[in-house]
């Protein structure tokens, strides 16, 4: 890990896992913990910024309040403050508007909108989801692939 790091990623780790604990990824029944440090080393590859452990950090912590029962953004916000609560606000999608729309479509409009750092940490997760379809039904691989070239064909428009 970064020699620079405050401890906030670490803390965000640790978070994480006892949060995620008993979850596993759909697919690969593997921990689910290991998705969000997937996103997390993703980042750390191909992201240079001074900003890179805030980053991290949300990115460990984005699927927090989607996924983990009594996670609020305000838990984030007193734990990690107010700009990893953000962007772990903007990760988090709305899943009465998605069944509303549509995923694809509502992505598409999320996305678009995300700040520069929220869609560095969507992208990511993206790309750590696609790297895991491998152990999905080919239907869902096929699937999930037109969704994301659907995305990205939009947000290059």
């Amino acid at each position: 890990m970064n020699p620079q790091f405050t401890g906030m990623f670490e803390q965000a780790l640790e978070f994480a896992i006892k949060k995620h604990k008993g979850q596993k990824r759909k697919g690969n029944n593997m921990p689910y913990f290991r998705h969000p440090i997937s996103v997390a080393e993703n980042i750390e590859e191909v992201k240079k910024s001074k900003n890179l452990e805030l980053l991290m950090t949300a990115a460990i912590l984005h699927d927090t309040v989607e996924d983990c029962p009594g996670v609020t953004i305000q838990d984030i916000a007193k734990k990690f403050g107010y700009y990893v609560a953000a962007l772990v606000d903007e990760l988090t999608s709305d899943e009465k508007e998605i069944k509303k729309i549509g995923k694809t479509t509502y992505l598409k409009n999320k996305m678009e909108k995300m700040s520069s750092y929220g869609l560095v940490i969507k992208l990511a997760d993206r790309r750590h989801n696609i790297e895991d379809t491998q152990s999905m039904s080919k239907e869902f691989q096929k699937k999930y692939a037109q969704e994301t070239l659907a995305i990205l064909d939009h947000l290059e428009s």
